[in-house]
């Protein structure tokens, strides 16, 4: 009886920290700037039988045939089918229930590392990275199977899963991995590191499933529409990332740029994984690096790469609650029982504290689905009827694939492996400060409308304001996140008498 009242209590306390993080992660989503847009549109189209989708730059009027692996079209599939059947409200509420299942399934490690407590505590310190990068995006799902790999491997290893099982069911997990998202070689990389510890450990039978099944799921990573250029492409995809975009940034130079919003998640994010190499550095004084190769090797990893890139972060942080729990485990060890009881409560209050206050926006609207007027913009442009060539910015490209493609195609979305490299530096970008180069390109496709959001960039705010000047443009749509200019010409005449915004810089009457 004790054990059931035990239990029972512990279950409450996990539910109560489940709701409280699932408070923190159900922010509606912001479709202009988010991706999410085209990974319905690309599903919609797939489930239509258009495969082009999948190896070129179908979106496109500038780049059309541009060669292009669509490594996440699965994950678009699943958004496709969600949004058909349940809005963008239902979808919100199952990609809720992915996020709240992966961080279940890292809590529960701490059962073979430290105490509940101890568990509860980080958990609740690692909500400001969790919760940091909480959009619908594919790599949510690595997120979940990272953790379901961590999970069946030391079960196995505990011997409360049979080797079979544990081969068939990472090897179906990984082939639904590798068609929806990069991080896919993760689940390879995580096996081949447990294989290293379990020879470290002397452990024969295992390391020898574990080497057989590495190789099996390389043979996995092969299942894809793009064959061996689908496996090879977590290698080499970051020399496409030539557009500066925020999530490839390292966290040091995000720093150096001093963005608000991102300041306290960052420096918390040093200070976090500080904790975890200082408590590594303690434990391998005292037990040497033998027994803490897989803490060591995933914490140095996982730590490294998020350094490099803001966009790893959200990988991290999972990982960060077993190894914290393990590392700061291990050390409490060796204290008395009144020692580890108080720091351990000392960790709960400030584990308390931290969810409560860092990277968390009380003001902040809390819900499911998208933000209120987001489609406002889209529908505009569709109710007048307004034609293309459509000259558009990068992050507004998802928002506009789901809403106009295949109808209309763009000048660029917010695909870096999707175009040339010399296209995004020497065209889009300078485009935007090179006013002749602008006009060349305008004689050369004839864009008739200026469909972009108004991204906080020198070059983005050089822009508008210059077509604001120029009286060949006239806004007729205008608010926080999108903004439409109309060329003046005889086609959209009645659209600009009907619409035109005069703002300082455009006071001019309508001449056509």
């Amino acid at each position: 009886m004790p054990d059931r009242t035990q239990d029972l209590k512990r279950g409450m306390i996990i539910v109560l920290i489940l709701f409280w993080l699932g408070w923190h992660l159900a922010v509606p989503v912001d479709l202009i700037s988010s991706d999410l847009g085209r990974h319905i549109k690309n599903g919609e189209l797939i489930l239509k039988g258009n495969w082009d989708v999948l190896y070129k730059n179908y979106y496109s009027y500038t780049n059309p045939e541009y060669p292009f692996i669509n490594h996440h079209w699965l994950f678009g599939v699943f958004c496709f089918v969600c949004w058909h059947y349940l809005g963008f409200t239902g979808l919100s509420l199952i990609y809720l229930t992915f996020e709240l299942l992966t961080f279940y399934v890292f809590f529960r490690c701490w059962q073979r590392y430290s105490s509940f407590a101890l568990a509860c505590a980080f958990a609740l310190l690692s909500f400001p990275l969790v919760s940091f990068r909480s959009e619908i995006r594919p790599e949510g799902i690595s997120y979940l199977f990272c953790g379901l790999f961590w999970w069946m491997i030391d079960s196995y290893q505990q011997k409360r899963l049979k080797s079979y099982h544990l081969i068939i069911g990472l090897c179906v997990l990984q082939v639904i991995w590798v068609n929806t998202h990069l991080f896919f070689i993760m689940g390879p990389i995580l096996t081949a590191i447990f294989y290293w510890q379990a020879q470290v450990n002397k452990e024969e039978e295992q390391a020898e499933v574990l080497l057989k099944l590495f190789f099996l799921l390389l043979g996995m990573c092969l299942i894809n529409p793009s064959g061996i250029n689908g496996f090879l492409m977590p290698f080499h995809i970051d020399k496409a990332y030539t557009y500066p975009v925020i999530d490839e940034y390292s966290v040091l130079d995000l720093l150096k740029l001093k963005i608000l919003r991102f300041r306290s998640v960052l420096l918390y994010f040093l200070t976090a994984s500080g904790m975890l190499m200082a408590g590594l550095f303690f434990l391998l004084r005292r037990e040497g690096i033998k027994k803490n190769i897989l803490s060591v090797t995933v914490a140095l990893l996982l730590s490294v790469v998020a350094l490099k890139a803001e966009r790893l972060i959200g990988l991290f942080s999972y990982f960060w609650i077993p190894l914290s729990i393990h590392v700061y485990g291990r050390w409490m060890q060796s204290e008395t029982a009144k020692v580890r009881k108080n720091i351990e409560i000392m960790l709960v209050v400030l584990g308390i504290i931290v969810s409560f206050s860092v990277n968390f926006n009380w003001s902040q609207g809390h819900g499911f689905g998208i933000i209120p007027g987001t489609n406002d913009a889209a529908e505009f442009f569709k109710r007048e009827k307004i034609s293309g060539p459509i000259f558009n910015d990068y992050d507004i490209g998802g928002y506009l694939i789901f809403h106009l493609s295949p109808q209309y195609q763009l000048f660029v979305d917010d695909r870096e492996e999707a175009f040339p490299e010399d296209f995004l530096k020497r065209t889009y970008l300078e485009m935007q400060i090179n006013e002749g180069l602008w006009h060349q390109l305008d004689q050369k496709y004839h864009f008739n409308v200026i469909f972009i959001t108004p991204e906080i960039s020198i070059n983005n705010f050089r822009f508008i304001m210059h077509r604001f000047e120029d009286p060949l443009w006239a806004p007729v749509f205008l608010k926080v996140k999108a903004i439409i200019l109309l060329k003046r010409n005889v086609q959209n005449a009645q659209i600009i008498r009907r619409n035109e915004i005069l703002t300082d810089v455009t006071v001019r009457p309508i001449h056509l």
